[in-house]
């Protein structure tokens, strides 16, 4: 069962166990096969985390 389209753009959050998201990366979709999700970051891709 595919969940994404080909060309998607799709956002990666990691969370903290506190609930919270800790950072964000926008990626591209390469592939979905239902038993494997290919993903590809593009050069100047934006990325959010917290800063330190």
């Amino acid at each position: 069962m595919r969940r994404f389209e080909m060309v998607q753009t799709v956002v990666r959050r990691v969370v903290h166990r506190s609930g919270r998201v800790w950072s964000e990366q926008a990626l591209r979709v390469i592939d979905d096969t239902g038993d494997a999700l290919v993903i590809a970051c593009a050069p100047g891709a934006e990325a959010r985390w917290p800063s330190l």
